[in-house]
């Protein structure tokens, strides 16, 4: 096949936040409202323009693959973007969706069900011989109205047998033949489109294709396939509850577009919704190891919104001035990342001016959870029990009620209008997030460079909001007692998350294999894989 240079709309689909960088200071919407704002200005000229270029670069992903994937699975950006500074622009405002297809609906063309921002929800048909970064235009049915596009994901490619490619790297590893069954079930499924319910399968199958040396066109394609297969049992336990839940259409639509905004992995467009939909996960009966992946990715989206609010607040409060702007910004971005600073002038009047601004309520809680350090407190995360975890709450409980109790009620609002994206915003590492051209939550949830301290205090925000919700509000929303929810368990699995030593969620007496499953280390040639293998191998008959 005649190989044509990469395409460049994949590359600004999938790696732009170097242009992000570019574009600092403009009013440029990434999330909610605004993002509708300017895409529904912008479609109706580009939209051809845009689907012709994506369209083109379907010949060219193997060559984009093989080039990118190592930076990509490491969450580092691409500054190679071939696009004009004009198209940038507007390919950023679009509504821009990831979603994965089953070989054969891909093959032999199907339909597909696809929920957007807006939270409803359409049957969507797939052309036939739809391969890998194939798009789909949908015509008025975004946010506001405008056109939304789908770049669809496969395994399905009629030049390549990736089927083959995958059964022998499973075959030849040095793994049992009943778990080279297992495995080979798991990837059947995550092939098909399908959830795999054997957990502990899929991860022992990442393992052996993230450590081998196959194709890096296949190994990216794996990683969206099996990151959609875990998010399809999410996906399906939000629908369970929405089902009996004792809401309004429109209040269940509203649940459903937040979550789609988490799955982006895109600042939440509004900061009240949220908590019930975190309620509604965490309650079920999924396993832990999904309710961790979910309260990392929710956690991410709010702290990212969140630290807009923050920085953009410090940007145009009046109450500082234009001489010490950069010493406030400073000190803010010490504390998000958990350093410790020196209680002076500049930092009490930073506190006096969050607590008393007209921002959200959770923001004051997350940035007074930071000053306050939370994570200071000595807890034994390999056996963190409730009465350990009860610490931790506590001080959620302290500063709860010393921001209900400082602020002005009349200020406090979880509405906010456009808000240009500053130097020094989270959103500028959100390198995976669909608005910064990634792929969302279809490329692994990682914790952001930077915000480790700011996405754990949200973490505990969610988790203790939860803990709090009375048993009135969990049956209208539908929620059973059947998940067993656990405040201390969920702490440890976003914590260990953070921490980067949590591959697998598992109990007390798995802490160890979990110290071992550093994905970055295992990538800089870690001795220990073949240990790490025989360790995940156990877990398929410790786990059931």
């Amino acid at each position: 096949m005649n190989k044509k240079q990469p395409s460049s709309l994949w590359k600004s689909v999938t790696d732009k936040a170097s242009t992000v960088r570019d574009n600092l200071g403009k009013k440029v919407s990434k999330a909610g409202n605004s993002i509708s704002e300017q895409a529904a200005k912008t479609a109706k000229s580009k939209a051809s323009e845009i689907e012709e270029i994506i369209n083109n670069k379907t010949s060219d992903v193997g060559k984009y693959f093989r080039e990118t994937v190592k930076e990509s699975a490491f969450g580092k950006q691409q500054t190679n973007s071939e696009l004009s500074p004009e198209i940038e622009n507007d390919l950023e405002q679009e509504e821009i969706y990831h979603i994965f297809v089953a070989y054969q609906v891909a093959n032999q063309g199907g339909t597909q069900k696809v929920t957007l921002k807006s939270g409803k929800s359409y049957n969507v048909k797939i052309r036939t011989n739809s391969t890998e970064g194939s798009t789909l235009r949908l015509k008025k049915c975004g946010l506001q109205g405008n056109d939304a596009f789908l770049v669809l994901h496969t395994f399905y490619n009629p030049e390549l047998n990736l089927d083959r490619r995958m059964n022998t790297l499973i075959i030849h590893s040095s793994i049992y033949e009943r778990s080279k069954t297992r495995c080979l079930e798991a990837y059947n499924r995550i092939n098909v489109g399908l959830y795999v319910y054997d957990l502990a399968a899929l991860n022992l199958l990442d393992f052996i294709v993230n450590s081998s040396n196959i194709d890096s066109l296949i190994g990216l394609r794996y990683t969206i396939a099996s990151e959609n297969s875990r998010w399809l049992g999410i996906d399906k336990s939000v629908e369970e509850v929405l089902e009996i839940a004792n809401l309004s259409e429109t209040k269940k639509n509203q649940i459903k577009s937040i979550y789609q905004y988490i799955k982006a992995a895109d600042p939440l467009p509004k900061l009240d919704d949220f908590q019930q939909l975190n309620a509604m996960i965490l309650n079920s009966a999924i396993s832990s190891e999904l309710k961790d992946k979910y309260l990392l990715a929710s956690a991410t989206s709010t702290a990212l919104r969140i630290d807009m609010l923050i920085v953009d607040l410090i940007y145009n409060s009046s109450e500082i001035n234009d001489n010490q702007r950069r010493k406030y910004l400073s000190l803010y971005q010490q504390i998000k990342e958990g350093v410790k600073v020196r209680d002076n002038f500049i930092s009490e009047s930073l506190d006096s001016i969050i607590i008393q601004a007209e921002i959200p309520r959770i923001c004051k809680i997350v940035y007074k959870l930071l000053r306050e350090r939370y994570f200071q407190i000595e807890l034994e995360l390999e056996r963190l029990d409730r009465e350990e975890f009860y610490s931790v709450f506590s001080k959620f409980k302290k500063v709860e009620q010393f921001i209900r109790q400082a602020e002005n009620p009349t200020k406090t609002t979880n509405s906010f209008g456009n808000i240009a994206i500053q130097k020094g915003m989270l959103i500028e590492e959100a390198n995976d997030a669909v608005v910064s051209g990634g792929v969302g939550v279809l490329a692994g949830v990682k914790v952001l460079k930077g915000g480790e301290a700011l996405i754990g205090a949200v973490g505990l925000v969610a988790i203790a909001s939860t803990l709090e919700m009375s048993t009135q509000e969990k049956i209208k929303l539908g929620i059973t007692e059947e998940g067993n929810f656990s405040g201390a368990v969920a702490y440890s699995g976003i914590m260990n998350a953070i921490n980067q030593v949590s591959w697998i969620i598992g109990d007390s007496g798995e802490r160890k294999l979990e110290q071992k499953l550093d994905i970055l280390g295992m990538f800089k040639g870690s001795q220990d894989k073949k240990q790490i293998l025989q360790e995940l191998e156990t877990k398929l008959y410790s786990s059931n």
